[in-house]
């Protein structure tokens, strides 16, 4: 296993969200309402609860409050600091990621039965115009999310997400909108973090086990546990694991 953590000075504030790539890029929301990334330092006249931030491009964000009282609750940046856009994101957000030019929004259960919004859908996509394009529950026609567990990009144009209540890996092509479903072992049920590699998946934390991860070749329908790390990870690309504290933030390889 492999780490590497690189510390962001944001003087006496405190870092309350991050995203963070694994070829050093980062964008970061603090307690005093700055913006910081590797170019850029900010002040966003925003009032948030619980935020969570992700660049959209060279030169645009998103910003959302995980809660709301159906207000929009999404906001799109310029990075002069000028508001684009603002949406409502839905309630009870998980999780944000940004992938194939949209803007991928997961739920946990408070929001799926919150009531109206995107939010009962579980895992929703906009595009960067604040238009949602698809989502699952609705699309399905029935309920396949009740609360997303996690996600995370998986090539070029897909994402992978595992769910309750059937605790099954979904694979989402953001193209074309087709959902295929896995069946999915039951070694690390619970999972909070996911990433990919070419040929495996790799989870960290379940119900049971808090601090493993476990590896799944989906081919041979195989499980591996291993490694040791706290809780809290968040998947990115490449079989990586992204975690943040006040200042800074450690990406992990637990397969190295």
């Amino acid at each position: 296993m492999t780490e590497q953590t690189t510390h962001i000075d944001v003087g006496q504030s405190k870092i309350l969200n991050l995203d963070a790539d694994d070829q050093g890029n980062f964008i970061a929301f603090t307690d005093n309402k700055t913006v910081v990334t590797n170019d850029y330092n900010l002040k966003i006249e925003i009032d948030l609860r619980f935020p969570i931030i992700r660049r959209l491009d060279n030169d645009t964000f998103f910003i959302a409050d995980s809660r709301t009282e159906k207000d929009n609750n999404g906001y799109i940046f310029k990075f002069s600091g000028q508001l684009v856009k603002s949406f409502l994101a839905g309630d009870g957000i998980e999780d944000i990621i940004v992938h194939r030019n949209k803007i991928i929004i997961t739920y946990f259960d408070e929001g799926v039965y919150g009531g109206d919004g995107p939010n009962g859908d579980g895992l929703a996509v906009f595009d960067f115009e604040g238009r949602q394009e698809f989502g699952v529950n609705s699309s399905a026609g029935d309920m396949v999310i009740a609360d997303c567990y996690c996600i995370c990009k998986h090539g070029t144009n897909r994402v992978l997400f595992y769910a309750y209540t059937d605790l099954k890996v979904f694979e989402l092509n953001l193209d074309t909108f087709k959902i295929e479903s896995c069946e999915t072992p039951s070694d690390f049920s619970g999972a909070s973090a996911i990433s990919s590699t070419a040929d495996k998946i790799i989870f960290h934390s379940s119900y049971h086990d808090k601090r493993s991860f476990f590896s799944w070749d989906r081919n041979k329908n195989e499980v591996i546990k291993f490694g040791d790390y706290s809780p809290g990870l968040t998947g990115i690309k490449n079989g990586k694991f992204l975690i943040y504290g006040d200042s800074g933030y450690t990406i992990i390889n637990p397969t190295e």
